[in-house]
């Protein structure tokens, strides 16, 4: 039995699918920067090479980052954002993860490395992660409005309920048409 799926080719299809590529996309670089780095400290070979930069100030943060363990914290939550992105799960969390990341990632690329020729090549994803990032959490905005609220209230121990109903596939957030 055969079953055909039959899309409508519109701008509204073109940008989802985009954007679930550059979901895809941004999700496997995480995984492998972090799975790269954590294959050194198992005495593997590691898929890239992680440098530390050749400008003493980028030097400087990563050999910090290293030296106070804050590495290891980081390429670990790499991992779990890049899984989160991946296979689709808590995708919106996922992206709030890789934000930081992608952002420190983008600063040493271009600000601490004097990379500025580099600062839009689709190429490079020292700067691309963190476009990226930015654009696919455009399209989860919905799930991001309302911690934009200017003024809100404390919930109550009945909110904790609204955890558990997420998990079950419950949108705490309302959807139109639902």
């Amino acid at each position: 039995m055969s079953r055909m799926i039959e899309y409508e080719w519109n701008v509204g299809t073109v940008t989802k699918l985009a954007l679930s590529a550059m979901r895809i996309y941004l999700g496997c670089w995480m995984i492998v920067t972090g799975t790269s780095y954590w294959l050194t400290e198992f005495g593997l070979p590691s898929i890239f090479p992680h440098l530390v930069r050749n400008t003493p100030l980028s030097s400087q943060l990563l050999v910090t980052l290293m030296e106070v363990g804050l590495y290891d914290v980081v390429k670990t939550w790499e991992i779990i954002g890049g899984l989160m992105l991946v296979f689709n799960r808590f995708v919106p969390l996922g992206l709030i993860i890789c934000l930081p990341i992608s952002g420190v990632v983008w600063y040493n690329a271009i600000i601490l490395n004097h990379r500025f020729d580099r600062l839009f090549s689709p190429t490079y994803m020292g700067v691309m992660c963190f476009y990226m990032n930015i654009l696919v959490m455009l399209a989860y905005v919905k799930y991001y409005a309302p911690l934009l609220l200017p003024k809100t209230s404390m919930g109550s121990i009945k909110d904790f309920g609204k955890i558990f109903d997420a998990l079950q596939g419950k949108s705490p957030v309302a959807e139109k048409g639902e």
